[in-house]
């Protein structure tokens, strides 16, 4: 077999194969690859803080205004829909990531 070859291909545990498998690894590293991006949706959080926000002005206005305010004839049903709209947005910190 002529020099050429053997120097392509090591022994399996040689001093030269194992030179050839980290400069495999190195140049693998190296490659610059898109990180994948992890945790929830941009979305997410203003929509987790505004539910919130929201949640909570319902439930101020229905206290004020004796439940007449913000929708009329609903009665204490504003509290619970402002609660509801808080407790949502508090669950998506959940998965908030």
């Amino acid at each position: 077999m002529p020099e050429s070859e053997q120097s392509k291909k090591a022994a399996p545990g040689t001093k030269r194969s194992i030179e050839q498998q980290e400069t495999k690894r190195q140049s693998a590293k190296s490659v610059k690859r898109k990180p994948k991006r992890e945790g929830s949706p941009r979305w997410w959080a203003p929509v987790m803080v505004t539910l919130m926000i929201v949640g909570l002005l319902v439930v101020v206005l229905a206290y004020i205004f004796g439940g007449r305010v913000p929708i009329p004839g609903f009665g204490n049903g504003n509290l619970a829909l402002g609660f509801g709209l808080m407790l949502i947005g508090f669950l998506m910190t959940m998965g908030w990531k």
